[in-house]
C-alpha cells in the first residue's frame, strides 16, 4: 500500500472519529460512575471533533467550522478555569490493565510512527486544516544553496526508503515530528510516574493522546508538536526555572501562542525563581526573533520545519487578515483588538490569582491560555488543537497535586549560617 492506511482502507474521517472515540469511551469511561466528571471531560475532548470532521472532509473551509471550533474552545476554556476550585480528585483506574495499556499504546505509536514518515506529501494540506496555506520554502533540492550542505548530509544518512523521495525539509519535517511523537509520550508517562506518583495515570494519559483523532489530523505538524512537547517537558521539570526558561522560551519563539505562557510560569515561581525564569525564557525569545530578523534563510528553514511566525499569529503591526482558512478571513481587524486585549487580561489575572499556585492549577492555567489564544490567532485560530492536547489530558487524569510546589529558596543570611556553621 503506497497511500496513508486509513485511506487504503476506506475509513473516512466520520468512522475514524466514531473508533477514536469507542476506543475513549471503553478503556476510560467509568460506568460505575456515570455522572462523574472524567466522562465530562471524554466528551468535552470531542468537542472540537465537528468542526474538525467540517475542515477534514474534503469540503471549502467554511467559516461555519470555525464558529464550531469556537464555540468547542470556549467549553474547553471554562472547563480549565473552573479546574481551579477541584479539590477532591476521586482516585479512577482506567478500564484496561497496565499490560493492556502498554499493549495498546505501542500498537498505536508505531501505526503513528509508520503513518508520519509514510504519508505522501499531497496528502498534508488536505488532512491538517492548521497547516499554513503559503510558505517560504527553501531552494529546491540539489541547487547551490542552503539545501546542498542538507540534502549531502541526508545522502548519508540510513533513512526509510518512503522519505527518499521528497524535499530535504520535508525529510527533516517527519523525522522531527517522528521525535516529538516519541517526546511526549515519553514526557507524559515520565510526568504520570513522577509527579502523579501513577504510572498508570501517565500511561492512559499517554494512550488517550495517540487514540485522539486530532494526534493524526496533524500528524506532522511539527509547529504544534515541537511547542508541546517543550510545554509537557518543562510542567516534568517544574523545579528548575533555569531549565523551564528555556523550554517555554524555545515554545514560545517557535509558536507564538505560547508567548503568553512567560508571565504565567513567571507567576508560578513568584520570589522563588521567577527572575531567572524570565531573564532566560526573554533572552531565547529575544535571540529567536534576532536570529529571523539577521539570517533570513535561518528563517526561511525554521517556517519550513513547522515554526510559526509573528504575522500569521496576527502580532505583526499593519497585517492583513487571510482571505480563507480563518474565523477572521475577511472581517475587519478592529474586532479583533478587544479580542486580544480580553485575553491580555486573562493573562495578566491568572499571572497573579491565585498567588500560591501549585502545578495542577499552572497544568490547567497555561492549557486555559492556550486556548485563549486560538480567539485571537490569526492564522487557522481555532485549528491548533494538538498545542494544548496533553495538557488538557494531564488535567483529566490528574490527581491532588497540591503539595507539588516549587522549591523554597534559602534566604541570603540562612546561606551564609549554613556554609559556616555546617550541620553534621
Amino acid at each position: 500500500m503506497n497511500n496513508s492506511l486509513v485511506v487504503d482502507l476506506g475509513i473516512g474521517p466520520g468512522v475514524w472519529l466514531f473508533l477514536s472515540l469507542l476506543c475513549c469511551l471503553t478503556i476510560f469511561f467509568k460506568f460505575n460512575r456515570f455522572w462523574s466528571m472524567r466522562n465530562l471531560d471524554l466528551l468535552l475532548l470531542f468537542a472540537l471533533a465537528p468542526g474538525m470532521l467540517w475542515l477534514v472532509g474534503g469540503n471549502p473551509q467554511p467559516w461555519n467550522a470555525f464558529v464550531l471550533l469556537f464555540v468547542g474552545s470556549a467549553f474547553l476554556l471554562a472547563r480549565c478555569l473552573a479546574d481551579l476550585a477541584r479539590t477532591r480528585l476521586p482516585l479512577l483506574e482506567p478500564n484496561l490493565s497496565l499490560a493492556g495499556l502498554v499493549c495498546l499504546a505501542i500498537g498505536v505509536l508505531g501505526l503513528l510512527l509508520a503513518e508520519t514518515i509514510s504519508l505522501p506529501l499531497s496528502e498534508v494540506p488536505m488532512r491538517n486544516p492548521a497547516e499554513p496555506v503559503e510558505r517560504d520554502d527553501p531552494p529546491p533540492a540539489g541547487t547551490e544553496g542552503a539545501n546542498a550542505p542538507i540534502t549531502k548530509m541526508l545522502s548519508h544518512t540510513p533513512l526509510p526508503r518512503a522519505l527518499r523521495p521528497n524535499p530535504p525539509q520535508e525529510i527533516l519535517k517527519r523525522v522531527l515530528a517522528s521525535l516529538m511523537h516519541l517526546g511526549l509520550v515519553a514526557a507524559l508517562i515520565a510526568v504520570g510516574w513522577r509527579l502523579f506518583d501513577r504510572p498508570v495515570a501517565g500511561l492512559a494519559a499517554a494512550t488517550c493522546y495517540l487514540l485522539l483523532p486530532y494526534t493524526r489530523i496533524a500528524l506532522v505538524d511539527t509547529g504544534q508538536l515541537v511547542p508541546a512537547a517543550l510545554i509537557v517537558t518543562a510542567v516534568l521539570l517544574y523545579t528548575r526555572p533555569l531549565v523551564t526558561g528555556l523550554l517555554i522560551g524555545v515554545a514560545a519563539g517557535w509558536m507564538p501562542a505560547c508567548i503568553g505562557l512567560l508571565p504565567l510560569w513567571a507567576g508560578f515561581y513568584w520570589n522563588r525563581g521567577a527572575l531567572r525564569f524570565l531573564a532566560v525564557g526573554l533572552a531565547v525569545v529575544f535571540v529567536c526573533g534576532l536570529l529571523a530578523w539577521t539570517i533570513p534563510d535561518l528563517a526561511v528553514w525554521a517556517r519550513a520545519l513547522g515554526a510559526r511566525s509573528l504575522r500569521e499569529a496576527g502580532l505583526w503591526p499593519n497585517v492583513e487578515s487571510p482571505t480563507t482558512g480563518s474565523f477572521w478571513s475577511r472581517i475587519d481587524g478592529s474586532y479583533r483588538t478587544p479580542v486580544l486585549i480580553l485575553y491580555l487580561a486573562l493573562v495578566v489575572i491568572v499571572s497573579i490569582w491565585p498567588t500560591e499556585k501549585n502545578v495542577g492549577d499552572l497544568i490547567a492555567l497555561s492549557a486555559a491560555l492556550l486556548v485563549a489564544s486560538q480567539f485571537w490567532y490569526l492564522g487557522k485560530g481555532g485549528t491548533l488543537v494538538v498545542l494544548y492536547l496533553p495538557l488538557v489530558i494531564l488535567l483529566i487524569f490528574r490527581p491532588n497535586l497540591a503539595s507539588k510546589r516549587p522549591l523554597q529558596l534559602p534566604k541570603k543570611s540562612e546561606t551564609v549560617r549554613r556554609s559556616l556553621f555546617p550541620v553534621r
